[in-house]
């Protein structure tokens, strides 16, 4: 039983570590920028805790500790650049300490298509000297009704991992974002994310939900 609770205590820890680590925001659409051009972003978001109790059974069914699900609030900033018509490079900075560093090109559409779709990648670290570090594949999908109004889907994928234990022992996120963009120059959205997180296949998964409010302001010669 002692053991048991300890197992649970320490999974508690470690998915606390690691859900704060791996950015979740959207934000993005399926454009990107343009040739010289440049974007700085801000948002504000909510995260919520996995429901571990999910898990309780897994562990022990006389383990009864109820878990409550908490939000937490973090900011986010970020900014890119347009290297080419059709490829950005980007970097994003949250209060979680997770920084990340961004490609993406865009396959389907330019900068005025009423639809959208870039491939992107991006590596991050939390805290640059932790040892904990995250690979995301997202897809960016978006439907342009106007210029002033845009809906986005990102389907993406997220491996977690820490390099004292290798690669090969990490956490799995599969989920994605959606949302909404308005504006002229200026962006502002709306974004909801939700993410499945599993540590190995048959050990059953965590959900993470998040909302989030952001904008994005253009530099350069983007109109």
């Amino acid at each position: 039983m002692k053991n048991q609770l300890l197992i649970f205590a320490l999974l508690l820890a470690g998915m606390a570590a690691f859900t704060g680590c791996a950015s979740l925001t959207g934000f993005q659409d399926g454009r990107t920028l343009g040739k010289d051009s440049g974007e700085l972003g801000v948002s504000l978001n909510f995260s919520q805790s996995p429901d571990f109790n999910d898990w309780e059974d897994e562990v022990d069914d006389s383990v009864n500790v109820d878990i409550p699900e908490l939000f937490f609030p973090s900011f986010e900033f970020s900014g890119r650049y347009g290297v080419a018509d059709k490829v950005d490079i980007g970097v994003r900075l949250n209060t979680n300490l997770n920084l990340g560093v961004s490609g993406k090109f865009q396959v389907v559409g330019d900068r005025e298509s009423s639809f959208a779709m870039s491939l992107g990648a991006e590596v991050g670290t939390f805290g640059l000297v932790s040892g904990l570090w995250n690979v995301q594949i997202p897809v960016f999908l978006s439907v342009h009704p106007s210029e002033r109004f845009a809906w986005y889907l990102t389907p993406r994928y997220i491996y977690q991992f820490t390099s004292y234990t290798g690669a090969e022992n990490g956490l799995s996120y599969l989920g994605g974002n959606t949302g909404i963009m308005f504006g002229g120059r200026n962006k502002f959205g709306f974004d909801i994310g939700y993410y499945s997180l599993s540590v190995d296949e048959g050990e059953g998964n965590l959900g993470l939900l998040q909302i989030g409010l952001g904008a994005r302001f253009p530099l350069g010669g983007r109109k």
